[in-house]
Order: C-alpha cells, then structure tokens, then sequence
C-alpha cells in the first residue's frame, strides 16, 4: 500500500524545498520536523512540528502518526539514532539522507572516506531491515544547482575546472526529479523496499554543459583549468592526512572525484529505475532550457 502521511527533515537545505513541493503536489500529507519550529519558503499546506534531535523521545513524539520519514539532515552520523526514534514512532519506510554518488554499488566510492558517515547509514540500514524497511536515492550530482554553483561548469564569470578534457560521462539530476522520484519510492514501496534506487535527469559530460552555453551566448566568455583527476584524488588524501583547516578541501576533492573518476560508477544511464519512478530522461532541448535559466 501507498504511504500518505510522511515525515521530513531537513527541510529547507539545498534539496528540501524541492522534495517537500513535489510530496505536496503528489497529494501526500506531509509533516516538518523542525528544530527552530518554524520554516521559510515552504508550502502552507505543510504541518511544522517543532523538534529537539538531542532527544530520541522528542523525535519519536515528533514522527509518531507519520507511516514513512524522508531524512535530509547534512549531519549524517546522527541518522542510526534518527532510523532508531523512527523505528520506535512506528515508522514503516525511511529514506535516508544519501542522495549524491554510487556508495551502494561500487567499491572505490564508498571507500571514500568522505562517504564514511552514508556507509555506516546504509549498514544500519540493512541491520534494521527486519524493523523499518528503507531506500537510498542515488542521483548523482544536482544538475541545475551543480551548474548554479559552478560544480559542473561556471558560466558566470568565473573558473571551470575540466577534470580530464571535460567529457568524461555522468549521470546528473535536477532538484525537481529528485523530489518526484522521492514521492513515487513513496507510491511504490513494495518495489523500492530495502534498495538503492538510481535516477537521472540526463547522462552528460562537463564539455556538454559548456557547449550549450556558447550556444545560447555566443559572446559568453569562459575561463578553463585543466585538471587531472588523479592528481584531485592524491591531493585529497594528501589534505586528508594534514587534517585541520585542510579537511574541508579533501571532502570536495573526494566528491570531485566520485563523480568524475570513470572508475567510480557514476554512469547509470543504461540501467536505472527512471521508468519506475516517473522520471524522463531530458533531450538536448531540455537541457539547453535548463543551461539558459543559469545563463
């Protein structure tokens, strides 16, 4: 059976507003557990409950009533005690805060030590499946908010780093399509039960989103550094092991390089659950629209 009443936190993040819009236009009734007790920018048909996540009680008080939990705090060593409050509230369905690269199906990203707090998520996961039943959402990077940001390509004024010469393929996903397929897990949870679902806006290349651009903009001026991959994934471990200020500098180096290492399984495009989860795969034209909203 469908899930209707559905829990959410971390609601007003980089993806929560996108998840919680299209929960709403699904017709779910949908509850923010929020620390602060009060939210911005969301839909008015959402519930706000006030929260203390120090308190496993006041978590479960919080969820209790709600059948599934969509989970997408950025603290993810505070998820096992959140799948506990959830399990203890009576939760049926959790979704944890993963939503990025292919920790799930392949090795040398999840060793990556800045996936060390979604391994230990999804182990628990799978150690709690008897007592909630679960599915992590791999999409990879955020495609508008990717470009916005300049992550995939800066077409702002400012520098893009092309790791490799630029077209080494990638699945990428727009905010929206990440919330869609959230409320569909949410309609289908008997065939997303205790798995990783992959999803996809569009299979692109660095190079890809640059051409586009020049399309749309002629006269757009675009300055490049070229970047060897390896060299980002040296660099981080190097960080890594000088620790202090330099940690946050190998996280990114990490991220860079789940994405943009071939090795790292970030190409789904020829097998994932878009089908399923409502998800069309965008065309050429598609994606010049989306390019020529950040231009």
């Amino acid at each position: 059976m469908p899930y209707t009443k559905i829990a959410v936190s971390g609601a007003t993040g980089n993806l929560g507003p996108a998840v919680v819009e299209q929960l709403v236009n699904a017709g779910l009734d949908v509850t923010i557990l929020s620390q602060s007790g009060k939210t911005t920018g969301l839909p008015s048909s959402v519930k706000v409950t006030k929260v203390d996540y120090s308190s496993q009680d006041s978590v479960v008080s919080a969820l209790k009533g709600n059948e599934a939990y969509v989970c997408l705090v950025p603290d993810h060593g505070s998820q096992p005690a959140l799948i506990d409050a959830a399990i203890a509230a009576g939760i049926k369905h959790f979704i944890p805060s993963e939503f990025g690269s292919n920790i799930s199906g392949n090795s040398k990203t999840a060793a990556l030590p800045v996936f060390a707090g979604k391994r230990k998520t999804q182990d628990y996961l799978a150690k709690k499946a008897t007592e909630i039943s679960y599915t992590v959402v791999v999409n990879g990077l955020f495609l508008d908010w990717g470009i916005k940001v300049g992550l995939i390509a800066n077409l702002n004024g400012g520098k893009t780093t092309l790791y490799d010469g630029g077209d080494t393929k990638f699945s990428s996903t727009k905010l929206s399509d990440i919330g869609t397929a959230v409320a569909a897990i949410l309609k289908h949870p008997e065939e997303t039960k205790n798995r990783t679902v992959y999803i996809q806006t569009a299979l692109i290349t660095q190079n890809k989103i640059l051409n586009i651009a020049k399309k749309l903009n002629p006269d757009v001026k675009i300055d490049v550094e070229h970047v060897k991959i390896a060299d980002v994934e040296k660099n981080a471990y190097k960080a890594l092991q000088q620790g202090g200020d330099k940690i946050g500098e190998a996280m990114i180096g990490f991220i860079q390089v789940s994405v943009m290492d071939p090795a790292c399984g970030a190409n789904w495009s020829s097998k994932n659950d878009n089908a399923l989860l409502g998800i069309k795969d965008a065309t050429d034209e598609d994606l010049e629209k989306i390019v020529a909203q950040l231009l």
